[in-house]
């Protein structure tokens, strides 16, 4: 592997006391090129920090490429860019995903020369040459300080139902969805009613014939795009100083002024506060879009409760009832994969997430490990992203070389 990183030293092979093959140096590695990697590498690039970006892709913004047709960014568009490199006006208020990845695409290009597609990055562990080794597939990488931008959605979860075995029809993670025409005729169930279970519970409507079903565990809390003219996500920004219970209060009112009593619909009313949930389990309020919630409460959309197995002509829920179904959509989250990148580096809580708190991310940071891309608040999980690569690259640029 050939690699250059903008000084004599950045690319230089060595070999390794311990027997090892030769690696290649450099003082920055970021590990992910997506949203968080393009803008950490672009910050440090600009600051005359040499770096190198590895992502096991083939393309730049491939992991967008490929997300569903007809997929808009929830947060609204002068709240979704990076801080170096405005979305265009001509996008509107809510950008498509097409319109991302052009974006994106015009984004890498100042440091194309710094991103390395097609590697897979295996193993970090503590270096004897340098602070870290990175183990790849094209060879070893040393670096003073690595950044790990791989996100939280790294790998597609799916329960170990009860039953896989025995399913007839398809079984699929949301992250294989395309278009509703991929399910022409088809009854699908969707487990979860998140923001994508509910985009796409939405979209298969479309279809014409097929029923649709959304399978839910939790009462989930909803919020709209905008209230009144006004993106909801500019009142998340202003309110993110107030103290929980009052957020919790404000989200509920909204909630209830936008969706109504969910206790009167299959959903249930949820329990306690959405911003008390999102930080305690992660988990977003999803955005009615319009279409789902009339939908369910017509019945277009019907509700059932937690799957807890599959059976050979559909799933199995916790009453015991089974339903029928073509398909199994499962919109049951993902996992960091951090836990296998970072073996031999005990840094990640149960869940295998970075440590979040102010004075554990110093700590890493000072041994020269940085995390860009696993907090996603109401406040916008890509403006996070713009926030958090700049004052990754401002500590390391700082940092003596």
């Amino acid at each position: 592997m050939t690699v250059t990183g903008g000084q004599e030293r950045s690319g230089t092979r060595r070999s390794s006391p311990d027997g090892r093959a030769p690696g290649t140096v450099t003082h920055t590695a970021v590990v992910g090129a997506g949203v968080a990697g393009l803008a950490v590498t672009r910050m440090l690039d600009a600051q005359d920090v040499p770096v190198l970006a590895f992502d096991r892709n083939d393309g730049v913004a491939d992991v967008w490429r490929e997300r569903y047709d007809g997929l808009r960014l929830n947060s609204v568009r002068w709240l979704s860019q990076m801080p170096d490199m405005p979305l265009p006006r001509r996008y509107g208020r809510w950008v498509t995903r097409d319109q991302f990845v052009e974006y994106l695409t015009e984004y890498a290009e100042p440091v194309r020369r710094r991103i390395r597609t097609g590697i897979d990055v295996r193993r970090i562990r503590r270096g004897s040459l340098s602070r870290w080794e990175l183990e790849t597939d094209a060879g070893m990488v040393a670096a003073h300080h690595v950044v790990l931008c791989t996100g939280l959605y790294r790998q597609p979860w799916i329960p170990d139902w009860p039953g896989r075995g025995e399913f007839h029809g398809r079984l699929e993670h949301a992250s294989a969805y395309r278009r509703p025409s991929d399910y022409e005729g088809e009854d699908v169930v969707v487990v979860g009613a998140g923001v994508s279970g509910v985009d796409i519970a939405s979209a298969l409507l479309g279809r014409g014939s097929g029923s649709v079903t959304v399978a839910v565990r939790t009462s989930p809390h909803f919020l709209p795009r905008e209230m009144w003219g006004v993106p909801l996500q500019n009142l998340s920004v202003g309110n993110r100083y107030l103290p929980l219970w009052l957020q919790d209060i404000g989200g509920n009112v909204i909630q209830r002024l936008s969706a109504g009593d969910l206790s009167r619909t299959a959903l249930g009313r949820p329990r306690g506060g959405m911003f008390t949930r999102l930080q305690r389990t992660g988990v977003s309020p999803s955005v009615d879009d319009g279409v789902f919630l009339p939908a369910v409460r017509s019945g277009r959309i019907r509700v059932i409760g937690e799957v807890t197995g599959l059976h050979a002509k559909g799933v199995v829920t916790a009453d015991g009832e089974e339903h029928s179904a073509d398909t199994v959509l499962a919109s049951t989250g993902y996992r960091t994969g951090l836990d296998s990148l970072l073996e031999s580096v005990p840094v990640l809580d149960s869940s295998g997430v970075p440590p979040l708190s102010r004075p554990a991310t110093r700590a890493l940071a000072d041994a020269g490990l940085h995390f860009v891309g696993y907090v996603s608040p109401l406040t916008g999980h890509l403006r996070e992203i713009g926030l958090r690569a700049r004052w990754v690259a401002r500590a390391i640029a700082a940092e003596p070389r």
